[in-house]
């Protein structure tokens, strides 16, 4: 009996300082999205590699539980790794921020990009920090004392 194809394809490469992993899919569920990110951690101990850029090229998320049950199985396996997250479909940035935010609330270091380039140059920045945490700002107005 044939082993049926993937519902994604999956691509490695070496880059200088890096692995650069690259997934592409029409839809999405909880078991293709283990079976991805358990080959990403598999290359990643293998190639014994400390900085990761996956460029998610999935037009879709998996619903609130199973991407959190999906993000903490990743969370598990990638430990003290740095990830750099690139979503160019903007339709699911907000569900993508919620990943990396439910990853960064449990002490992984995850950043989110919509730029190939902005990746690489938070994941090589060793002081770099996240794109969820260097976008959120405060009006300073909000924070002054009445007169």
């Amino acid at each position: 009996m044939a082993v049926p194809p993937e519902p994604f394809s999956l691509m490695f490469e070496q880059r200088p300082g890096y692995l650069f992993a690259e997934v592409k899919a029409a839809l999405m569920n909880e078991e293709a999205a283990r079976n991805y990110l358990g080959q990403i951690a598999e290359r990643v101990s293998a190639t014994q590699t400390e900085c990761v850029m996956i460029l998610r090229d999935i037009p879709v998320m998996l619903p609130d539980t199973a991407l959190f049950d999906v993000t903490n199985y990743f969370l598990d396996m990638m430990a003290e790794k740095r990830i750099a997250f690139v979503n160019p479909h903007s339709e699911v940035r907000e569900d993508m921020e919620f990943a990396i935010r439910i990853g960064t609330n449990r002490g992984a270091y995850y950043a989110l990009f919509a730029d190939i380039d902005e990746a690489e140059k938070w994941l090589l920045d060793p002081s770099g920090l996240g794109l969820l945490e260097t976008h959120i700002s405060v009006d300073p107005s909000e924070n002054e004392e009445p007169v």
